[in-house]
């Protein structure tokens, strides 16, 4: 256990807060990097102002880190632009840390969905992760598929769906997806502040079933009480258009960066990666939604 605290980036977000519990739980000391004084972190936590933007508080939130956990990005169904946080910020976390002495370094990516042909939002990301890999910290990228849980933020946007009378699907609804419980990723990134084994590494987070989107709505419906899901489905072509045009909206319903994540599948290459790797088994989807509802 270090004795140093472990910096979280994203500490008020859906993972970051989580696994801030979860470590201080375990007596592990947690600095919690927050953009605002009156964030609510953790109790126990350590709160540095800051962001990803400005160098001099990763300088301060840096100081005297074991380690980093990198959560916070700009996600997909945000508008943009996202390079000065996916890109530029995380390149200059990475630099800050390797400056500090910092231990290691555990970013949370995505799965590499798109293979050689990443559109504008995944390519920043991986220039991000490219910056990591260039400034000389330990690291080790995490590459978790959606999550739920307790509050999951893409959860509650497809329960709101779901409760209308017919729900728009991007493609043919076909698309896998291997859903992970939020608990099972933080206890794969707790994991990873010890032991050589996975420095240097990209590593994917499962569940232990691939679910297609279609069915996935199905489950939802099911926990709401609904007997049927409508849905409608619209070719690529017509939801990459209307995301475009909607960009000019100030929150706009859907983004080119969302459509982005939704033209491939969410999967890592195999299904029990994750007890490979940790030796647990994460939570099926939809057997934990009978047992404990939608947890909106």
């Amino acid at each position: 256990m270090p004795d140093a605290p472990v910096l979280i980036t994203g500490s008020t977000g859906f993972i970051g807060s989580r696994l801030a519990r979860r470590l201080v739980s375990a007596g592990i000391p947690v600095r919690a990097l927050a953009r605002s004084s009156s964030a609510t972190v953790v109790s126990g936590a350590e709160l540095v102002v800051g962001d990803l933007t400005d160098r001099a508080s990763l300088e301060r939130a840096c100081d005297g880190a074991s380690a980093v956990i990198s959560c916070a990005a700009i996600t997909g169904e945000k508008k943009g632009p996202y390079d000065h946080v996916n890109d530029q910020g995380i390149t200059t976390l990475a630099q800050v840390a390797t400056a500090a002495g910092v231990g290691r370094l555990i970013h949370f990516g995505g799965i590499d969905t798109a293979g050689s042909k990443p559109g504008p939002y995944l390519t920043g990301r991986r220039r991000g992760e490219e910056g990591i890999k260039a400034a000389g910290v330990p690291w080790t990228i995490l590459q978790p598929s959606v999550q739920f849980g307790p509050r999951s933020p893409f959860i509650a946007a497809m329960a709101g769906l779901v409760r209308g009378p017919v729900v728009p699907v991007a493609g043919n609804g076909h698309l896998r997806i291997q859903l992970i419980h939020v608990d099972d990723v933080c206890r794969a990134a707790h994991e990873c502040l010890t032991g050589d084994q996975r420095l240097g590494r990209y590593v994917e987070l499962g569940g232990p079933e691939a679910v297609e989107f279609d069915a996935m709505l199905d489950i939802i419906g099911r926990s709401l009480g609904k007997t049927k899901v409508r849905k409608i489905h619209a070719p690529m072509a017509i939801v990459k258009l209307q995301a475009t045009l909607m960009q000019v909206l100030p929150k706009p319903p859907v983004t080119p960066a969302a459509v982005e994540l939704l033209e491939h599948d969410n999967v890592a290459a195999t299904l029990d990666g994750v007890q490979s790797e940790f030796g647990f088994k994460p939570v099926g989807f939809a057997e934990h939604v009978a047992s404990h509802g939608l947890e909106l």
